[in-house]
């Protein structure tokens, strides 16, 4: 009997050994993993070239508003980032006299946009005087508001003076913008 129960238990020794030896060869393959977010890609180009260059005018145009407060920034804008690691120059372009009040405050608006970008980024700032254009939706809204009130009024002359005037301003103007587009 002794025989009979090794005999048994190498059966399915055997059987087992076959088992296992086939989950083995048989096995699903693991899954593999999903492919990584093109962010994690991007942040491994992006990352170094920034350290090396430093921020962009793009970030500072988003945010100036935010950085500087909104009556600067309607009068200003920034318009590039000049110079080497440790001595980068801020340019600002500023709608007439507001230059020289931006330049007597760069200081404080360095130190703002340094707060911004980070330490020591920007050393230095220069303010020149340009033509800031500013679109808002409430200039245009206003705008249209009045030609509607205008265009009114035109209408309830009768003896169209109001017309005229209003022409010869309009020429005026023009003439005007044409000079100056010239300079």
């Amino acid at each position: 009997m002794n025989d009979y129960l090794n005999h048994d238990s190498i059966k399915t020794r055997k059987r087992r050994g076959n088992s296992l030896a086939y989950l083995q060869k048989n096995r699903g393959k693991p899954q593999y993993r999903h492919a990584p977010s093109a962010s994690r890609a991007t942040n491994k180009v992006l990352r170094p070239l920034s350290r090396k260059f430093g921020p962009g005018v793009n970030s500072l145009r988003a945010h100036w508003p935010e950085i500087i407060g909104q009556k600067w920034a309607a009068l200003s804008k920034p318009t590039a980032v000049r110079g080497s690691i440790g001595a980068k120059t801020l340019q600002i372009e500023a709608k007439g006299p507001a230059a020289a009040m931006l330049q007597a405050d760069s200081n404080q608006i360095r130190d703002k946009v340094n707060q911004f970008l980070g330490a020591d980024t920007i050393s230095k700032i220069v303010v020149k005087q340009g033509r800031i254009q500013i679109n808002t939706k409430k200039n245009a809204e206003t705008s249209m508001d009045n030609q509607h009130s205008v265009s009114k009024m035109v209408q309830t002359d009768k003896n169209e003076t109001l017309k005229s005037a209003l022409d010869r301003l309009g020429q005026n103007i023009k003439s005007r913008t044409n000079k100056l587009d010239r300079k």
